[in-house]
C-alpha cells in the first residue's frame, strides 16, 4: 500500500481547510452586511434615518481583516494537527499491515502442522500393515520349509519303495501298492508346495507394494515437514520483523505522541509477549516432530 508524501497531503488538507474556513467566515459577514442594508432600507422607508455606505464599507474592512487573521491562525493549527494525525495514521496502518502478515504466517504454519499430523498417521498405519504382512510372510516361509521336508520325505519313501520292489520280486504287488501310495503322497505334497509358493509370492508382492507405499509416504512426510518448518521460520521472521518495526515506530514517535498513549503501549507490549510465546510453542512442537 503506497501512501502519498506527508507534505503533499498536508498542503491539500490546508487548502481544503482554508477554502472551507473562508467560506464559513464570509457567510456571517455577508449576512451582517445584508442585514444592515435591509435595516437601512427600512429606515429610509420609515423616514427614521439614512444608511451611510461608508460606515458599512469600514465595518466590512474591519471584519475582513479580523476574519483573515483568524483564518490564517486556525489554518496553521489545523495543518499542524493534520500533519501529526497523518504520521500517526501512517504508523498505525503500517503496524496493522505487518501484524496481518504475521497472523497469516501463523495460520499457514498451523495448517502445515495439521497436514503434517495427517501424513504422520498415514505413515504409522502403513508401517503397521507392513509389519502384519511381514508376519504373514514369515508364517508362509515356515510352512514352505515344512512342505519341502514333506516332499523330501515322500521322495525318500518312493526311493525306498523302489528299492523294495527291486529286492523283493515276490512281493511285487505290495511294493507296487506302496509305490502308488508314495507317488500320490508325493503329488499331494508337490501340489501343497505349489500352493504355498503361490501364497508366498502373493505375500512378497503385497510386501513390496506396501514398502513402496511406505517409502512414498515417508518422502511425502519429509517434504511436508520441511514445508512446515519453512512456514514456521517464515512466521517467526515475520513476527520478529513486525515486532522490530513496531519498536522502531514507537521509538521514533515517542516524543510526539501524547501521554495518554501510555496505557495503549503497555497493552501492545503484553499482546506482543503473548504472540511471541505462541510462536515459541509452535516452533517447539515442529522441532519435536
Amino acid at each position: 500500500m503506497h501512501l502519498a508524501p506527508p507534505c503533499i497531503l498536508v498542503f491539500v488538507y490546508v487548502l481544503l481547510i482554508s477554502a472551507a474556513a473562508i467560506q464559513s467566515y464570509q457567510l456571517p459577514e455577508r449576512r451582517q452586511q445584508r442585514k444592515q442594508r435591509q435595516q437601512c432600507q427600512q429606515r429610509r422607508m420609515n423616514n427614521m434615518g439614512q444608511c451611510d455606505g461608508n460606515s458599512l464599507m469600514g465595518l466590512g474592512r474591519k471584519n475582513s481583516k479580523k476574519t483573515s487573521s483568524n483564518i490564517a491562525q486556525e489554518a496553521a493549527q489545523e495543518a499542524k494537527q493534520a500533519s501529526d494525525t497523518q504520521q500517526s495514521a501512517a504508523a498505525e496502518a503500517a503496524r496493522q499491515v505487518k501484524t496481518q502478515f504475521a497472523d497469516r504466517a501463523i495460520s499457514a504454519a498451523r495448517a502445515a502442522e495439521a497436514a503434517l499430523a495427517g501424513k504422520q498417521q498415514i505413515v504409522e498405519q502403513l508401517q503397521q500393515e507392513v509389519q502384519e504382512a511381514e508376519a504373514v510372510a514369515q508364517e508362509e516361509v515356515a510352512s514352505l520349509v515344512g512342505s519341502e521336508e514333506n516332499v523330501k520325505a515322500a521322495a525318500a519313501s518312493v526311493k525306498q519303495a523302489q528299492l523294495l520292489h527291486q529286492a523283493l520280486l515276490a512281493v511285487v504287488k505290495i511294493a507296487e501298492g506302496n509305490i502308488g501310495h508314495a507317488t500320490a503322497a508325493a503329488k499331494g505334497a508337490q501340489q501343497e508346495l505349489d500352493e504355498r509358493n503361490q501364497l508366498v509370492n502373493a505375500a512378497r508382492t503385497r510386501t513390496e507394494m506396501l514398502l513402496k507405499q511406505l517409502k512414498s509416504a515417508q518422502i511425502d512426510y519429509e517434504n511436508t515437514k520441511k514445508e512446515a518448518c519453512k512456514a514456521a521460520s517464515a512466521a517467526a521472521e515475520a513476527k520478529e520483523k513486525a515486532a522490530r518495526d513496531q519498536r522502531s515506530i514507537r521509538g521514533g514517535f515517542r516524543s510526539q505522541l501524547p501521554q495518554t498513549l501510555g496505557q495503549n503501549k503497555h497493552q501492545q507490549q503484553r499482546q506482543q509477549q503473548q504472540e511471541e510465546k505462541e510462536m515459541e510453542q509452535l516452533l517447539q512442537q515442529l522441532e519435536e516432530w
